[in-house]
């Protein structure tokens, strides 16, 4: 009698926990993942044309011609990172984070005076995105990017923010990049934070920006409360490029 109590006690206790972590997990959801509006695209799918008084010096001597830069895969990271919760792998405060190296593309920039960067397309392969866990990986390949339909991501600039007046080789720059960028089958305004430099004929430095999976028509996962991620996702892109 005492054995069987003592079993009943135990699975009851067994079903609280459970149930409270269920509860707990939907309380997860519905907070971290409120609706959000996507932005939509930018109207624009050219960069801003720099002005006829921006195409010479104060000095009136021709600026220099705008270089084509060439991404460098092999030297390149795109990854995406977002919190999630693993109620029954005791991670509450877990953040995912999936990296590729399989990023093309190419941009224009011109330094010294006026300097520009236009006409940035970057394409990510998102099949090729990996974490520490394979099962997450195929769920995410399968259920959410729906890579067999949608494998890439891109990007295309419209316009930049805050760039200098003058760059110096070697000079570290921060600015925002505008533009769209398009996946699962969605293209919304989207803006990128970019910090990095020009030494010789090369281009480096890192980008992030954060965007929201339902603006792309995409479903945060969840699997029945008990693995939730969040609807909030930082892209970064740490790049190198070659100029042409």
């Amino acid at each position: 009698m005492k054995r069987r109590s003592i079993l009943l006690i135990g699975a009851i206790v067994i079903l609280v926990v459970i149930g409270g972590g269920v509860v707990y997990a939907a309380r997860f959801a519905s907070a971290v993942n409120q609706p959000h509006t996507a932005p939509g695209p930018v109207a624009t799918s050219a960069d801003t044309t720099p002005s006829a008084a921006a195409t010479t010096s104060s000095t009136s001597r021709p600026l220099a011609a705008l270089k084509t830069c060439q991404v460098v895969p092999a030297q390149t990271t795109a990854s995406y990172s977002v919190f999630e919760n693993l109620i029954f792998q005791n991670k509450p405060n877990n953040d995912a984070i999936g990296t590729t190296h399989d990023v093309k593309g190419n941009f224009n920039i011109r330094t010294g005076a006026s300097p520009i960067v236009e006409g940035m397309h970057i394409t990510v392969n998102l099949s090729t995105l990996q974490t520490s866990e394979p099962k997450r990986d195929q769920y995410v390949r399968q259920n959410a990017l729906q890579t067999d339909t949608y494998p890439d991501a891109t990007f295309g600039s419209t316009s930049t923010q805050g760039l200098p007046v003058n760059y110096s080789e070697g000079d570290n720059v921060h600015f925002q990049l505008i533009g769209n960028l398009t996946m699962h089958g969605k293209t919304n305004k989207e803006t990128f934070d970019v910090q990095g430099q020009v030494e010789n004929n090369m281009v480096t430095g890192k980008a992030t920006s954060t965007i929201y999976m339902t603006d792309f028509g995409i479903q945060p996962p969840d699997l029945a409360n008990i693995a939730v991620a969040q609807n909030k996702v930082l892209i970064t892109i740490i790049f190198t490029a070659k100029k042409a």
